[in-house]
């Protein structure tokens, strides 16, 4: 039963890195109309995601916290991604921002 329920993880795990794969692409797509840190960083935006991550959490049986813990970072990691990206492109065009 143990190697049964290791299976299922593992495959969930295999849907879970390909979900994250393609929102990091959108992530990344979303970055190019950005124009600034506050843009990037977008506070409000960041709450929203949360709360809407925390009640899916609680509608599909999750303890809420694990939900929140698991996007903070993710969110914390897709950030710093953003924000070398823009570095890069005002690097590239200073007055721009793109």
């Amino acid at each position: 039963m143990i190697d049964e329920l290791r299976l299922s993880i593992d495959a969930l795990d295999r849907q879970i890195v390909a979900l994250l794969a393609e929102r990091t692409r959108v992530v990344r797509e979303l970055t190019e109309y950005k124009r600034d840190e506050e843009q990037v960083r977008s506070t409000g935006r960041v709450e929203q995601v949360i709360d809407k991550v925390r009640g899916l959490a609680g509608e599909h049986g999750m303890p809420p916290g694990i939900a929140e813990a698991t996007y903070r970072t993710l969110i914390d990691q897709l950030t710093r991604m953003q924000l070398d990206r823009l570095a890069e492109r005002q690097a590239v065009s200073p007055g721009d921002g793109r």
